[in-house]
């Protein structure tokens, strides 16, 4: 018996190292589908049940490595007039599923590369991604110890993310990523949003950002369950 049981415990933690990935694969799963499901019950989304991997035909985080990539619970609305389409991506590296909360947001204008980074994609050696561009920092040290900013156009990055701008970016409900290229926006959070208006406010937070280079009205990202599908909000 003195033996048994300290084959017994040590079996135990061997499973539980091997089931832990899979038991926070399934969380993050959860997490997305629970995301899409109330942004479709209280912010006026509806599901896409058809929609696939051509929803990301980008080469760019958090699109750029794994296999067996698949889109998850995709919805279709707007965050304040500007049209939207969220999902769970995930995809597979190392035989372990990873999963991202995106929203993928249709700009009324073109803009110049902007890329905001919270974190590393993926944390591995054989997963690597370094912005071609030169950082921009914003000056509000807070932001700029636990973010990189990058565009081809520093001009236009320090005049839309200021000070001011990075504090807002912080008040968001939780940290995330995102990037502009030309008339896209994409919105993403590693193992996803924890709730549906986490994911409004994270996007009404960028749209605020961007609105002076786009001609929209702010949108008050304090608030964000005032968002819901309606006639842009670009000024005539």
């Amino acid at each position: 018996m003195g033996v048994v049981i300290p084959i017994f415990l040590f079996l135990c933690l061997v499973g539980l190292i091997l089931s832990a990935p899979r038991i926070e694969g399934w969380r993050a799963g959860h997490r997305c589908r629970q995301a899409a499901a109330e942004l479709v019950a209280t912010h006026g989304f509806t599901a896409e049940p058809q929609a696939g991997p051509s929803l990301v035909p980008w080469s760019a985080p958090p699109f750029h490595y794994g296999q067996r990539v698949r889109v998850r619970d995709a919805v279709r609305g707007s965050f304040d007039g500007l049209a939207a389409t969220v999902f769970g991506y995930t995809c597979q590296e190392n035989g372990t599923a990873h999963w991202y909360g995106v929203a993928v947001i249709q700009l009324p204008g073109r803009l110049s590369p902007i890329e905001v980074h919270h974190e590393r994609v993926f944390s591995s050696v054989r997963v690597g991604y370094a912005p071609s561009y030169s950082p921009c920092p914003t000056g509000e040290p807070a932001f700029d110890s636990a973010h990189r900013v990058s565009s081809p156009d520093e001009g236009l990055a320090h005049t839309l993310l200021t000070p001011q701008a990075a504090r807002s970016l912080l008040a968001a409900p939780e940290p995330f990523d995102w990037r502009v290229a030309e008339e896209t926006l994409v919105v993403w959070r590693r193992d996803g949003w924890t709730s549906g208006a986490a994911a409004a406010g994270c996007c009404l937070a960028v749209v605020q950002v961007l609105a002076p280079a786009l001609d929209l009205e702010p949108a008050i990202v304090s608030d964000p369950l005032r968002d819901a599908p309606g006639p842009s909000r670009r000024a005539e």
